[in-house]
Formats: structure tokens, C-alpha cells, sequence
């Protein structure tokens, strides 16, 4: 009986996933929304946003996958799962919890080496989707992170909108000069096989090329001096 209980227990969290259909790795910086030092949208060298950017264009690159980020989160979109999944182990072992594992450790140690304010740590999931349906799981994160962007700002604003609709904190934000600073941002960077996509023209199935990056080092060039001030809290 133990056995078999501990075998299901086993199988819930060492799912096998599939090798032909795109894998998504989704991360989130574990309680970094509550470290009021830090400011999603302040792009610098060695910022947040600055070393999801870094992040986006080499995973991406590396593993011809798509990477959208925004706030405190990042997903990877790996259209042949298996170049990821030979990658990481020669014995190709494609269950969950490994795969996780093993990524999150070269996303740890890549993410830790360009972050200049202290170690991050992450949470993780791993799965399948089917393949028509990549266009949709963007459309789905880009919504909460457009979300958690316009929630982030009132709220380091000290200001309560409760369970408002999205159009009204963004009509708030916009009052207050932050949204029109951050439109390009709303619904997240999103990065394929090393070239920055326009998100939105992406959601509705267009494929718009808005920024090359021949290196690593281009993500620098972006924005060097762009900050958003916020009320002290």
C-alpha cells in the first residue's frame, strides 16, 4: 500500500513530458514583488529588467525558443523540446522534475552572474501545450503581466484600487504619467531565437521582428537612463 501511495505521489510531480510538442519552462522571482528596492520597470546595467533582458536573449538564442518576460516573471516557449532536453541530459530523461531542476540551475547560476543587488531565487513549472496553442499562452501571460505591472504602480503609489477593472488602473496610471512611459512594456518583452517581437502584434498572430541582437551585449543599449520614480513608502 506505502508503495503504491509513494509511487503516485512520485508520478504526480515526475510527469513525463512530451518530446514533439513545445515545452514551457515558467519562473517567477521568488517574493521579489515585496522587496521595495527593487523597480520592474528601471532598466540599467545590472537591474531586474536589465538581467531578465540578458536572460530572454540567450535562452532564447541558445535553445531557439521564445521567452517573454515582464515584472517578476519569465516563461520559455521551446518549440522542439527535445533541443532543450538533449541539452541538459545525455540520457534525454524528459520528465518534469528533472527538467526543471537541472534548467533552473543554469538559469540560477546566469541570472546571479549579470543581477547586481544580491541573489534572486526562483520558483518553477514545467509542461506541455500543444503546438497552436504558443500564440495563446502568450496572449494569457501578457494579460497578467500587464495586470501586475498596473497593480505594482498604484501600489508603490500608495494608492488602493482594489479589484478595479483593468481599464480603470491603467486610466489611473496614465493620470499620474507613469502608463505612457511603459506602453511598450505593458504586455511584457517578448524575445525569439535571439530577436526582440513586438508582443502585441505577436498576440494577434503576426510575427514582427523590433529589435536584432547580434550579442549579449546589446541589451546594454537599451534605455540606459530611463527610470520611473516612485514614492518613497
Amino acid at each position: 500500500m506505502w508503495n503504491d501511495y509513494f509511487y503516485q505521489l512520485q508520478k504526480k510531480y515526475n510527469m513525463r513530458v512530451s518530446t514533439k510538442q513545445p515545452l514551457v519552462i515558467r519562473l517567477d522571482g521568488k517574493d521579489v514583488t515585496k522587496d521595495t528596492t527593487i523597480n520592474f520597470m528601471y532598466k540599467y546595467n545590472g537591474s531586474f529588467f536589465d538581467t531578465f533582458e540578458k536572460c530572454a536573449w540567450y535562452f532564447s538564442n541558445k535553445y531557439h525558443a521564445y521567452a517573454l518576460f515582464g515584472t517578476d516573471e519569465i516563461s520559455f516557449i521551446f518549440p522542439d523540446p527535445m533541443i532543450l532536453i538533449e541539452d541538459l541530459d545525455s540520457s534525454k530523461v524528459n520528465h518534469s522534475n528533472e527538467i526543471i531542476a537541472l534548467f533552473m540551475q543554469y538559469f540560477f547560476d546566469y541570472f546571479n552572474s549579470y543581477y547586481k543587488n544580491g541573489k534572486v531565487f526562483f520558483h518553477g513549472k514545467c509542461f506541455s501545450i500543444p503546438d497552436n496553442k504558443i500564440n495563446s499562452y502568450v496572449k494569457y501571460r501578457a494579460s497578467s503581466i500587464r495586470n501586475v505591472i498596473t497593480t505594482y504602480i498604484l501600489k508603490r503609489n500608495n494608492i488602493k484600487m482594489g479589484k478595479n477593472k483593468i481599464e480603470e488602473r491603467i486610466k489611473k496610471c496614465k493620470e499620474m504619467g507613469y502608463y505612457t512611459q511603459i506602453e511598450d512594456i505593458e504586455f511584457g518583452t517578448l524575445y525569439f531565437n535571439g530577436e526582440r517581437l513586438d508582443v502585441k502584434e505577436f498576440i494577434k498572430g503576426n510575427t514582427v521582428v523590433i529589435s536584432d541582437k547580434n550579442s549579449e551585449n546589446d541589451t546594454n543599449k537599451l534605455n540606459d537612463d530611463f527610470e520611473i520614480e516612485f514614492l518613497d513608502l
